[in-house]
């Protein structure tokens, strides 16, 4: 199954959970500066998810189900010009 994130496909087992894409951001990310900054001063990284245009809060990782063809989205909780 297939999914994008951030706009880049990537293969999903059938059944796979939200979880999964959470851990794989914060793995891929955990060594940027900004989001190192963030853990130090709060303790988290406080990156925001958003699936096919809502926010998906924290409490739901665990149980949402991705789907095909999900637009899966991520953005540093610090952004903008």
């Amino acid at each position: 199954m297939k999914a994008c994130i951030n706009c880049k496909e990537r293969e999903f087992q059938d059944g796979a959970r939200f979880i999964e894409v959470v851990k794989l951001i914060r793995e891929a990310k955990k060594d940027e500066p900004m989001i190192r900054t963030i853990i130090e001063k709060t303790g988290k990284d406080n990156i925001v998810f958003v699936v096919n245009g809502r926010v998906v809060k924290s409490n739901e990782y665990e149980s949402l189900e991705i789907n095909e063809g999900d637009d899966i989205r991520w953005v540093h909780p610090y952004f903008g010009g």
